[in-house]
């Protein structure tokens, strides 16, 4: 379980599958926190850090700069659809 800023709420957590291993992406009321089984926190991005966020069959891929450069990351996870409407609704809300 991931550590939460006062105030900060989990909203939907999600199992996933990505390149460090099984893990969970929990979709926060802030942004998003992904936790890879065994090995803590790898990813914490605000809603408006994210640059895109993508659909491919069972797969989500998420996009965002660091400096000058751009990184992304693919999660496979069932319900991809669901679960970028999920991200861009909380991003309206957020914005």
């Amino acid at each position: 379980m991931i550590g939460l800023a006062k105030g900060q709420q989990i909203r939907d957590k999600i199992k996933v599958q990505c390149k460090m291993g099984l893990g969970t992406l929990y979709l926060l009321d802030t942004g998003i926190a992904v936790e890879v089984h065994g090995n803590g926190l790898c990813l914490e991005l605000l809603y408006d850090e994210i640059l895109s966020n993508a659909v491919k069959k069972d797969s989500l891929v998420i996009s965002w700069t660091e400096g000058v450069a751009t990184y992304d990351m693919k999660f496979n996870i069932k319900n991809a659809v669901e679960v970028i409407q999920k991200i861009n609704q909380y991003k309206k809300i957020i914005s």
